[in-house]
């Protein structure tokens, strides 16, 4: 069906119109997605802070109930006391409705609630929460209950009340009422109609804000909800679709847990009074965009139809003048486009005659452009060559000219096998260049490519390296009408790349020898190493290393690479008076004529002549002041050093040196060591005989000979000296099994948990000090179980002898990572700074003489205890300060990667 140009125009109109009313619709959706998105980040975000505050309260209780658990009056359990001191303390209280407090069976002890007398006592030993705190000694949450009296719903944060030992004796209960938590919450919402609810991780509610009278039984309304039980997993969730089980309204909110203690909280709204605001700016968007089209329709007929009137007056002028009437004008005074058109009817006669004489110009101008084009060919440094498609190089610009030894008016008629002829046109690698490959008859083939390197010879017999870029030329038709190549002369940026190459491979070489130096501390392996990485850094067909050892005028073959086995038994040893007398006076590389030539000899000279070495670099290895060795590097090549080379070689030499010195300085000290070992198993052999003796004979005559008072105390002295020193000896013996290299483990899977429990048990027994084990999580580690009972009993030992009288000692294990970590604290004097980094050392004091709290007992506890932790593959510090005590620490990996950390039963 054809289209009048007025309903075009309608239709153009109505196209235009179309994307402004769909961007519209689009931003209506996207604006209640917003919309909605921004309101469930609300809800969720307020309900994350609703469960921060929840776990925030709990937590204050908990407190609390710790505050009273320690508080000595309430360990008495004495109602008599225990009565009026609660309820004071709950009116000072608010945010808590009463306080209890409840002996080991569940018998109220202490009654804190001033609404309700005390008798007769409650009895609370059927209740879960109680009995789950007896069991586990740490603070319960209650879920939410029913309380008798008065009947009232509340929930109750149980505290253990412990003993000296840290056994439970008694249970403090904080009782918090549900409609006082509602109550508090109230502010942390955004609007009125924005509800809050509170669930234990049974699924019953706490509180409801829409409900705040909702009764016990109806607490479990939301237990079959969704939403509820992945909060109550751990994962935060937000609802978009849903319905209130209390009041059966569409909602949408979020539910997320709290950071601890297993609850959830849930921040809901209905839907229609979230969404009102957007409902409000929808209707109002669609009023406008309505308006918007009615009033664009009827513009757009209005225009349409004056837009049409200079068209037909248009068509009638151009039949016109495809009439031969030129004389007739077109008389459009529109004011825009439509006049210019009438306009260009008008002048289209003209423009006729005025063709021919631009096109003229335009003629000229390419000549005038070709002739520029021709003068920059011309000028250009690098060679530009033309190929005919019969494979005839027929022109080329005067550089290219130079490089192919023609003139310049000189016609060339080039076979393309003569040029590859005459150029000696080769690969990189000196290959030879078939036809096919030369760079013209690729660009006659149509290839386009670039930056292909080749080698060429000039007239003069002068070699050098050209970067070629070529293509073909075709005409308007894509036939190939030329093969063009341009051609870059290389050979100075490829020297300073290969030099710039060789300085990087270079410093690489002093990496690679420095690092595979460093890394060995045998003498034999760092000769062996020192002599194959020089042969590759240096680039010598083979290397000699002589050493000075053990005779100081006679030098040692101790490694050689690249000889025959034959050729290395002539040079076992090399005289200190056969070598140049610059290389040990001047300390400077000599570099030797391996034939004899010159006048430096070498005694080596059989052997380079036998192997077919033409250059020997004598590199001098000085070390404090004294020629220690001789590296020798053997060429095949004649060689002249240049001074930068000269320097590379010295550098060579000074890490040969130094490693040669590691490796002397390394064998002295391990020699010391041993000897050191030797006699500290000596002592402590010798020792251990006469200590045992004199103990046994203490203690017989202490038993079987009641003497005086004096000679009693004299003996208990005797014996408790020899003990100590009974204990040192095998602190020796311990030391000496736990030496770097001798430490032999029998390594097992070990509860660290029990482990610490069986020791902390063990020594609450014999000692006034109460001990008290926080163990938060139970680690299993691999390790010698005897060894780690040590280390706990030399750690606590040294906590109770620096602890005042009856000052507790606390023992705390936990996990960082995948570590388990202990830390014993005691209340002592404390560490001075200054001897801190000394503690772990064998026989030393912590504490000057004189000081607070001095012992005046310097032993090996702490220093095998921290050989052993080394030994399994942890950590031992200390953390102390003057007068705050001392904690020491010790971390072991835990045992495999996964289930390594089981809950507190």
């Amino acid at each position: 069906m054809r289209l009048t140009f007025q309903r075009k125009l309608l239709l153009a109109s109505a196209a235009v119109l179309l994307p402004v009313m769909v961007l519209l619709g689009v931003d209506l959706v996207e604006d209640a997605r917003m919309t909605r998105k921004t309101l469930l980040d609300a809800q969720r975000l307020t309900a994350h802070a609703v469960a921060v505050q929840v776990t925030e309260s709990f937590e204050a209780a908990i407190d609390l109930g710790w505050a009273l658990a320690n508080d000595p009056l309430v360990r008495t359990l004495n109602p008599e006391l225990l009565d009026a001191h609660l309820l004071k303390l709950t009116g000072h209280h608010t945010r808590f409705s009463s306080v209890g407090v409840y002996d080991a069976r569940g018998h109220n002890r202490g009654w804190g609630d001033p609404e309700m007398p005390a008798e007769p006592r409650l009895w609370i030993g059927d209740r879960p929460f109680f009995q789950k705190v007896m069991a586990t000694n740490t603070p319960v949450v209650s879920e939410v209950i029913e309380l008798k009296r008065p009947v009232r719903t509340a929930l109750i944060v149980a505290v253990p009340i412990r003993d000296a030992r840290g056994q439970p004796i008694g249970v403090v209960d904080v009782v918090m009422e549900t409609h006082l938590l509602a109550q508090r919450y109230l502010s942390a919402r955004h609007h009125s109609q924005q509800e809050i609810l509170l669930v234990d991780p049974a699924g019953r509610l706490a509180f409801h804000t829409h409900s705040p009278t909702l009764s016990f039984e109806h607490g479990l309304s939301f237990a079959s909800f969704p939403p509820l039980h992945a909060a109550l997993e751990g994962r935060p969730v937000r609802i978009d679709h849903a319905t209130d089980p209390l009041t059966q309204e569409d909602i949408l909110g979020a539910f997320v847990p709290t950071p601890r203690y297993g609850w959830a909280v849930g921040v809901m709204a209905s839907r229609e009074s979230a969404m009102a605001p957007l409902t409000q700016r929808l209707y109002l968007k669609l009023g406008a965009v309505v308006g918007i089209a009615m009033f664009s329709g009827m513009l757009a007929v209005v225009l349409s139809r004056r837009q049409t009137r200079p068209v037909r007056q248009l068509q009638s002028l151009a039949h016109a003048l495809g009439q031969g009437d030129m004389a007739r004008r077109a008389h459009i005074q529109t004011g825009d486009e439509m006049e210019e058109l009438g306009e260009a009817f008008n002048q289209m006669a003209i423009h006729i005659a005025q063709r021919q004489r631009e096109v003229d110009a335009l003629r000229a101008e390419a000549e005038d452009h070709a002739r520029q084009l021709a003068a920059i060919i011309a000028s250009v440094p690098d060679a530009i060559l033309l190929a005919s498609p019969d494979g005839r190089l027929f022109d080329a610009n005067p550089a290219g000219r130079r490089l192919l030894g023609v003139t310049e008016h000189t016609q060339l008629e080039v076979l393309l096998t003569d040029h590859l002829q005459r150029s000696w046109i080769r690969h990189p690698d000196g290959r030879p260049l078939t036809q096919e490959e030369l760079p013209l008859s690729r660009a006659l083939r149509g290839e386009t490519f670039s930056d292909l390197e080749l080698r060429m010879r000039s007239l003069t017999g002068e070699e050098y390296l050209v970067s070629v870029n070529g293509a073909p030329v075709r005409d308007a038709t894509g036939r190939i009408i030329l093969g063009e190549v341009v051609l870059h002369d290389i050979t100075e940026r490829k020297k300073i790349e290969e030099e710039r190459a060789r300085l990087l491979a270079r410093e690489q070489a002093l990496a690679r020898i420095g690092q595979a130096l460093v890394r060995e501390v045998e003498l034999e392996r760092i000769t062996s190493v020192a002599s194959e990485q020089c042969r590759q850094a240096l680039g010598a067909d083979a290397v000699g290393l002589w050493l000075a050892h053990p005779d100081p005028t006679r030098f040692t073959r101790v490694a050689a690479h690249g000889f025959s086995s034959a050729s290395r038994e002539d040079v076992e040893e090399l005289p200190l008076c056969e070598l140049p007398p610059g290389t040990i006076q001047d300390e400077e590389i000599q570099l030797i004529d391996a034939h004899g030539g010159g006048d430096v000899s070498f005694p080596g000279h059989a052997l380079a002549k036998r192997e077919g070495f033409a250059s020997v670099v004598l590199i001098p290895l000085h070390s404090r002041g004294r020629l220690v060795g001789v590296l020798a590097c053997f060429s095949r090549e004649p060689l002249e050093l240049s001074t930068s080379e000269r320097e590379f070689h010295t550098t060579v030499g000074q890490l040969v040196a130094v490693a040669i010195e590691k490796a002397r300085l390394f064998q002295e000290v391990r020699e010391a060591l041993r000897l050191r070992e030797e006699f500290m198993s000596a002592a402590a052999h010798e020792l251990k005989t006469p200590v045992t003796t004199l103990q046994t004979w203490a203690d017989i005559l202490t038993w079987k000979e009641p003497g005086s008072e004096r000679q009693r105390k004299g003996l208990a002295a005797i014996s408790r000296g020899a003990r100590r020193l009974g204990r040192l000896v095998e602190h020796l013996f311990t030391a000496l099994r736990m030496a770097p290299g001798l430490t032999k483990l029998e390594r097992d899977r070990v509860d660290l948990r029990a482990l610490l429990a069986e020791h902390v048990a063990s020594l609450s027994r014999s000692t006034d000090h109460p001990i008290h084990l926080v163990a938060e999580e139970t680690p299993i580690i691999e390790a010698d179980r005897q060894r780690m009972g040590e280390v706990l009993a030399h750690l606590l030992e040294n906590a109770l002898r620096y602890s005042p009288p009856a000052r507790p000692i606390e023992v705390r294990l936990g996990c960082a990572g995948n570590e388990a970590v202990v830390s014993i604290h005691d209340h002592g004097p404390g560490i001075p700074l200054e001897r801190q980094p000394h503690v772990f050392e064998p026989l030393y004091e912590p504490l000057p003489s004189g000081a607070p709290g001095y012992a005046g007992m310097a032993g090996l506890g702490l220093h095998l205890s921290a050989r052993i932790i080394e030994a399994h593959g942890g950590r031992i510090w200390l953390e102390s300060a003057p007068g705050e005590g001392t904690t020491f620490c010790f971390s072991l990996p835990l045992h495999g990667v996964e289930g390594t950390r089981h809950a507190n039963a």
